[in-house]
């Protein structure tokens, strides 16, 4: 009889079970062993083994690669399929500012995403945040919401302000929780408690972003059984200059940007051309491929054909070798290692599990 001997990792043919719909071919493997176990029991005599009853066998296909398929890492996360088309992108673009001040990005921002900065000499760090134009105009946020007024009842509030000038809606918070998102500006918030004290803000929206948030109002309801407003309440002097300075409102002459309707940035005149800025914004790009790791989804079971060769002691001869495991699947947990000395690895672990007829792998070999 011949003798063998091995050095190769298979490549692997990832199946469906039970139709030999082919779903993955790896060819690039730096590893794949599998490991078999079982349990063994023993009777004993005068303390020496003397019996053995063994059990339970399990295997583990262990697969290390510094190379993978997109595919391969959509099947090992549980999503069912790689999926390819336009998808969002968060995106960061760096630019000498022009004498135009114009910073004509590579995609149209999405509404209410872009954050810029000035960066220091190392084009990396953020010196400045420039902060969007506030003035109610076409391309700014809206202006902060002012005169908010609160009348309370006993279980109820009613909430008003003076309409923002660019909003397209305005957001209620009591306490710091959202309560609601009307398109007018008032809003009735129910379910209260009876002799609470309660604090509303508001902001107003639209597709650019949010604006500073307003002054903060203050108000008690009344004793259980008044069903008679009280008298209504605005915020203090105090709480609108905190407001106030808590917005950081910029002026038109002062450091700040506006989105134009082509989706380009335009920058004040304040700000220094010549500098590095930094553009942050989530866009729709196409071409994306992409898929999504979820709590509550995990990979299926799979059948893999593990092709490899046996070299020949006596002649030297090359002969193809074919591991068949039956009911393969791909652990939840997995290793994808990045680091910038070393090739990024994959390792992924499969149990083998026996299939309906209580087998779990066929070891092929073709001699001649």
């Amino acid at each position: 009889m011949s003798t063998y001997g091995m050095k190769d990792a298979s490549n692997l043919m990832i199946v469906e079970r039970g139709t030999h719909n082919v779903v993955l071919y790896a060819n690039y493997a730096n590893t794949s062993n599998v490991e078999w176990k079982s349990d063994r029991v023993y009777a004993k005599k005068k303390n020496a083994n003397a019996i053995a009853w063994d059990g339970a066998r399990t295997g583990e296909l262990t697969v290390e690669t510094e190379l993978f398929d997109l595919k391969l890492l959509a099947l090992v996360a549980g999503d069912k399929e790689l999926h390819s088309g336009a998808s969002e992108i968060m995106k960061r673009e760096a630019y000498v500012l022009s004498a135009d001040h114009i910073i004509k990005l590579d995609n149209k921002p999405k509404e209410g995403s872009v954050s810029v900065f000035r960066l220091k000499k190392d084009g990396i760090e953020h010196d400045v945040e420039i902060p969007q134009l506030i003035d109610g105009q076409a391309g700014s946020v809206p202006l902060m919401v002012e005169e908010v007024s609160v009348s309370a009842k006993d279980t109820s509030a009613t909430i008003t302000w003076s309409a923002s000038a660019g909003a397209d809606s305005y957001v209620v918070f009591r306490n710091g929780s959202q309560i609601g998102q009307p398109v007018t500006a008032t809003f009735e918030d129910t379910n209260l408690t009876p002799e609470t004290q309660y604090k509303y803000t508001v902001v107003a929206i639209n597709k650019h972003g949010q604006s500073p948030l307003s002054a903060a109002v203050v108000v008690n309801t009344a004793a259980s059984g008044s069903h008679v407003a009280g008298a209504a309440v605005k915020a203090t002097d105090e709480a609108i200059k905190q407001a106030k300075n808590a917005a950081k409102v910029a002026s038109a002459n002062g450091l700040n940007f506006k989105i134009l309707e082509n989706g380009n940035i335009q920058l004040s005149d304040a700000n220094l051309v010549g500098a590095k800025y930094v553009v942050y914004y989530m866009a729709n790009v196409d071409g994306v491929k992409s898929f999504t790791i979820a709590a509550d989804k995990f990979a299926d079971n799979f059948e893999i054909f593990a092709d490899s060769y046996i070299r020949d002691q006596q002649n030297g001869e090359d002969h193809f070798a074919q591991i068949h495991f039956k009911n393969a699947k791909p652990q939840g947990s997995f290793n994808f290692n990045q680091s910038s000395k070393e090739p990024t690895s994959l390792s992924i672990k499969f149990d083998l599990m026996p299939d309906e007829n209580n087998e779990m792998a066929t070891y092929k070999f073709i001699e001649d």
